[in-house]
């Protein structure tokens, strides 16, 4: 009998999104290099900051916390940088690593 059925307390476990489509670590840098590529403010700029994560509040596993690109215009790289979030929050919704 599981501890909740005696009356006391079962694990808490945070249900996850299993609507998010499962991708290898090279597909989904694929898709992000695809879709940032898509942005004028965010083409060019490469992700080099990806990692896998403990499953965060809405279930995600993984990230990019970085990128890169050839010229060091700072102006740009805070209006790229604020782009790219969004659009790789949006890719981080829709897709989890396997």
């Amino acid at each position: 009998m599981a501890p909740a059925e005696r009356g006391g307390t079962a694990p808490m476990r945070r249900e996850t999104d299993m609507s998010r489509e499962l991708k290898t670590e090279q597909e989904l840098l694929g898709l992000v290099v695809k879709a940032l590529n898509a942005n004028p403010a965010t083409a060019g700029w490469i992700p080099t900051g990806f990692h896998e994560t403990v499953d965060d509040e809405e279930g995600c596993n993984w990230d990019i916390t970085h990128l890169h690109r050839d010229r060091k215009d700072a102006d740009m790289r805070e209006v790229a940088s604020s782009e790219a979030a969004g659009i790789i929050n949006d890719l981080r919704r829709h897709y989890n690593l396997r």
